[in-house]
């Protein structure tokens, strides 16, 4: 997972005008701060007559697609906890019990 503070401002920026982007083989999706990817968050903002996908200020995270049910389950908050303890795909799948 990147913030988007990280990835914004290099050449990942692409994701901006795809919703994603393939590097170094894995492909990375933008999620918003519920896991809902940036395909999904558009069409629920074109059903509420809203123009942005992701409002500004809200978390836009580039989250690496295998790891998208596990965001959308744990949260945010304990996703990046669960980063941090640098826990392998396998542990983080048990610990969400996915």
């Amino acid at each position: 997972m990147m913030a988007e503070a990280y990835w914004v401002n290099s050449q990942l920026s692409y994701a901006r005008y795809t919703g994603s982007v393939k590097c170094w083989g894995v492909e990375y999706v933008i999620c918003d701060k519920r896991g809902h990817t940036i395909f999904e968050c558009s069409m629920e903002a074109e059903r509420a007559g809203r123009q942005k996908a992701i409002e500004p200020g809200e978390p836009a995270d580039l989250v690496d697609t295998r790891y998208v049910k596990i965001y959308r389950k744990v949260g945010r908050a304990k996703f990046v906890e669960m980063l941090e303890r640098k826990l392998t795909l396998m542990e983080m799948r048990k610990e969400a019990k996915l």
